[in-house]
């Protein structure tokens, strides 16, 4: 160690030697100048100089960075604090990559709406889904909605199946090639920029599926809710039937059907209660199935079309033979709040975007929010 240590202090002496052997004789002088300059200053002196940087030091505060206190996950967004041009942010959840990420909200309004409706349709329909996408998005960052997933911290996510379908405009142009398309979707969101539904002046809860299959559905038949939800009720909607969406039909055998039952309720509960007997036991007001029973097995509407991933709970049963269920089903989704396929026959007759929600969502009011 000690060895070491003095050849690295002799290397370093070395190179000061060689450093100072090429200072100009100008410059050495100049130093040696001011060396001897302040040799000749008095105590007196150098107490006169030093006493006004010490008065300055106690006069002027120090100078502090911002502090930036970084939280995580996020928990909460602050609330809006109506400054003009102020720009919105959204934390969205992406499953697909696990990690949140911040859009401008009306960026993330564009690409919702590139996900949830055809480009195809009216514009005045694509317009009301903006204004609804909007609603939802901020009413999530107000925190007036409750949610039972998991968003790390974000404000929504990605999964159509909890909050709403989304797709980055690259993705888009990957899988459709229309530039057209996204810019006619574009510009149905910027021609409705901060619009909302309201009812009683608070944000609602815009709910809507893809086909109603002729008529909505009551929130309450679907969901638990603590008291009455005025604006989302059944209502019925136009003729839906020219869509894709419109009719399914799909068939089981029991057999399939008691292995689902397994995978929902536990071994013995099937083997004792499984029959092979499937009765509608009640419908809701739109005359969805609102209970149904699969032998003893009693279970909600909703229940039974997750249970075999049916598109709609408007259905019909039928045996066509022994060992086989055939299920028809008309429309698809929950059935709650505005039927997309709804929205662009309306749009198609002649309804502006706003009348189009207005139909749907009952005694709501269609306003800007105030910047």
């Amino acid at each position: 160690m000690g060895s070491s240590s003095n050849t690295r202090n002799s290397s370093l002496n070395s190179r000061m030697g060689r450093l100072n052997m090429r200072i100009n004789r100008a410059g050495y002088a100049g130093f040696n100048k001011s060396v001897t300059w302040f040799r000749m200053l008095s105590i007196k002196d150098i107490f006169l100089y030093i006493l006004p940087l010490l008065l300055l030091i106690l006069i002027i505060p120090p100078i502090e960075k911002e502090r930036v206190d970084i939280k995580e996950p996020i928990t909460k967004i602050e609330e809006h604090d109506n400054t003009p041009g102020q720009v919105i942010e959204i934390a969205v959840y992406n499953p697909s990559k696990s990690m949140v990420e911040l859009f401008e909200l009306e960026e993330y309004v564009v690409d919702v709406v590139a996900a949830e409706m055809p480009a195809s349709f009216h514009e005045e329909a694509l317009k009301a889904q903006a204004v609804a996408a909007r609603t939802f998005a901020l009413s999530r960052m107000k925190g007036l909605y409750g949610s039972s997933e998991e968003h790390y911290g974000a404000h929504v996510c990605t999964d159509p199946g909890h909050c709403q379908a989304w797709i980055s405009k690259e993705r888009y142009l990957q899988l459709y090639h229309d530039e057209y398309a996204y810019e006619k979707i574009k510009r149905a969101c910027k021609d409705t920029e901060n619009i909302v539904m309201t009812y009683d002046g608070i944000l609602i809860n815009p709910l809507y599926h893809a086909n109603s299959g002729g008529v909505t559905e009551d929130i309450e038949a679907v969901w638990a809710v603590s008291g009455k939800v005025p604006y989302l009720k059944s209502v019925y909607s136009v003729d839906e039937s020219q869509y894709s969406q419109y009719e399914t039909k799909v068939s089981f055998k029991w057999d399939e059907i008691k292995e689902k039952l397994a995978q929902k309720y536990s071994e013995d509960e099937v083997e004792l209660y499984f029959e092979k007997d499937i009765e509608i036991m009640s419908y809701s007001a739109s005359g969805r199935v609102e209970e149904i029973r699969i032998g003893d097995i009693v279970m909600t509407g909703p229940e039974f079309r997750e249970l075999l991933d049916l598109r709609s709970t408007n259905l019909e049963i039928y045996f066509p033979d022994d060992d086989t269920v055939e299920i028809i089903t008309r429309g698809f989704g929950h059935g709650v709040g505005m039927s997309q396929c709804g929205a662009d026959v309306l749009g198609k007759g002649g309804y502006k975007f706003n009348e189009i929600l207005e139909y749907y969502y009952t005694g709501i009011m269609v306003e800007e929010i105030k910047q």
